[in-house]
């Protein structure tokens, strides 16, 4: 496919109603993804015109650099601002390369996590974000009941790979977890019903017998957590998230599970631990 023509100005406003629309047309993204990206994309546009600047030529690395800088000033969480930063970067190069405009900005290098910053969780936004792909194919299906279920179980890559489909009663919405060959203790979470649905789904897309609840290629086993790792790098590229490890989705878990009003000990008898040494951490983020 050629160039998108722009037939009318080159305001970065109308680029990024533009960019949007091509999203929402895109077989790959669903509609919930592309207004995601419009949402983020017009705070980037307000805050260019705020500081004058209208026309996506006068937009460079400056102006982005200080984009970012008016995020972390106004104190918003590190995450937000990786999330934000990674959809002008997405909107700026689909500008350069899918439109006649002739910008020769090329995006720059996505910030990176620091290495201090040992807990990330998502917010209820970026959470609901990272499940708006388009879950139509029998690995899309799977990626999103892998998300659902550690988001609200709180259960490790590990366990997940480990799981059976006898471990798993979609009718009463219970995940039995942990247990025999596992460090974790054994437990059982409530999933919701929404949950429940994605996982029903994904199931019902499967013509095989294989016990395990998650599957790869060929019906086989998952053998690596690195498997798991990479579907999700996968699906946060998709709808425009920074790349996260499946911990993420246990921080996550856990924060939302202290904010319901958890005590640490309800805490870590849902997150199958020891003691509570290691996750008073969480408190600081309630």
């Amino acid at each position: 496919m050629g160039a998108m023509t722009v037939e009318s100005g080159v305001s970065v406003r109308e680029l990024v109603e533009k960019f949007a629309d091509h999203l929402a047309d895109d077989a790959g993204t669903s509609p919930r993804t592309a207004e995601f990206y419009r949402s983020d994309l017009r705070e980037f546009a307000r805050f260019l015109e705020e500081r004058g600047v209208v026309e996506i030529w006068d937009v460079g690395v400056g102006r982005v650099m200080e984009f970012r800088n008016h995020l972390l000033g106004a104190r918003r969480k590190r995450f937000t601002v990786y999330r934000k930063d990674a959809a002008v970067r997405r909107f700026l190069d689909w500008v350069r390369t899918g439109t006649d405009v002739g910008l020769e900005f090329d995006p720059i290098e996505p910030m990176h996590q620091p290495l201090d910053q040992q807990i990330t969780f998502l917010d209820d936004e970026d959470a609901e974000r990272l499940l708006s792909f388009p879950a139509d194919t029998l690995t899309a299906a799977r990626d999103a009941a892998v998300i659902v279920l550690m988001l609200e179980t709180g259960a490790t890559v590990s366990e997940a790979r480990a799981l059976l489909r006898d471990d798993v009663d979609l009718d009463a919405g219970q995940v039995r977890l942990g247990g025999p060959g596992s460090h974790l203790n054994a437990r059982t979470r409530r999933i919701s019903r929404a949950a429940a649905e994605i996982l029903r789904r994904y199931l019902s897309l499967r013509s095989d017998d294989t016990p395990e609840l998650f599957v790869g290629r060929a019906a086989r086993p998952i053998s690596t957590s690195k498997t798991l790792q990479n579907a999700l790098w996968k699906r946060c590229d998709q709808v425009g998230l920074p790349r996260i490890s499946p911990m993420v989705l246990r921080h996550t878990f856990a924060v939302r599970l202290l904010r319901r009003g958890a005590t640490l000990n309800e805490l870590k008898e849902a997150m199958g631990v020891r003691d509570t040494t290691n996750i008073g951490v969480y408190k600081k983020f309630v």
